[in-house]
């Protein structure tokens, strides 16, 4: 199946303070620094679930990709976060692997299905870790199918987390791609994630040409019709677009709006910490 991506930045499908319609979801990707990583430098796990409920509040996020999460508890933590949303990770029995999770609003989605799979030359064989030499983490990509509770339409949702040692993020990206199109190259398409690939990398590149079919992904920031800064700092911190490695792709066989794209650099606490190295990326966008 041939897949169509047109992508139009024109937000006149809606008037201005019309109430979204189905196709249109707010996106939010998270590397939230896992709990034990880098003590001393940001704040304690307990005060950093506060600001993460802040963020989430100020947001209100209709699906969320999640990075760096441990466990099922910490899972649990963030159900509580997101009180409207359920969760999608990879899990078997008691053994639990969230490093990659998906929240969704449960009064806007009906989930079809879901899936894993492995960032690595064994991609169905569950914690095979990627293409790099040396001692490296096992990464994957969650994916869910989803249909909107107004309007019927399904759609693919996934976030990943590439692993940081080259090159497993050029080798990732056209596992993904290829993943992508053979589960939904007749349908729309959301990827989040901490790729760790610049604009500038070979990795992005292989994200954002035309794969099989001439079906490709637009990264929402390129595309935007707004792009704004949320900060608590006077001066507001400069943000670098080139060093970016947390995206939201869009793709796939639909009409694509992308009405505003942010990044959130609001502080926290005594010391004005950030809640994570990451920042949290959030877009708005609609299908047709």
């Amino acid at each position: 199946m041939t897949a169509v991506f047109v992508l139009d930045c024109d937000p006149s499908d809606a008037a201005d303070g019309e109430p979204p319609g189905p196709g249109h979801i707010k996106v939010m990707t998270f590397n939230i620094l896992c709990s034990f990583c880098k003590p001393g430098e940001y704040d304690p796990w307990e005060a950093r679930l506060t600001y993460f409920a802040d963020i989430f509040a100020r947001h209100e996020p209709d699906l969320v990709g999640i990075q760096e999460l441990v466990n099922a508890r910490e899972v649990d933590q963030f159900k509580k976060l997101l009180p409207d949303h359920d969760a999608v990770f990879y899990r078997k029995g008691r053994l639990a692997y969230p490093d990659s999770t998906i929240f969704y609003r449960r009064d806007r989605f009906e989930l079809i299905e879901s899936g894993v799979y492995w960032l690595s030359p064994k991609p169905d064989k569950a914690f095979t870790r990627g293409f790099a030499k040396g001692p490296q983490l096992p990464r994957c990509v969650v994916w869910a199918m989803f249909r909107q509770v107004r309007g019927q339409t399904r759609f693919l949702f996934a976030t990943t987390h590439f692993d940081n040692n080259p090159p497993s993020q050029e080798r990732s990206a056209p596992l993904l791609l290829e993943r992508t199109v053979r589960r939904a190259s007749d349908l729309p398409v959301i990827i989040t994630g901490d790729f760790n690939s610049k604009p500038a990398s070979k990795a992005y590149a292989s994200l954002t040409q035309a794969a099989s079919g001439g079906f490709r992904l637009a990264n929402t920031y390129d595309v935007a019709r707004d792009k704004r800064t949320v900060a608590n700092q006077t001066p507001v911190p400069k943000y670098e677009p080139a060093h970016r490695i947390d995206h939201i792709f869009v793709g796939g066989s639909a009409r694509w709006t992308v009405r505003e794209w942010a990044v959130d650099l609001t502080v926290y606490g005594k010391k004005k910490r950030y809640p994570s190295d990451h920042r949290a990326i959030i877009a708005e966008v609609a299908f047709q």
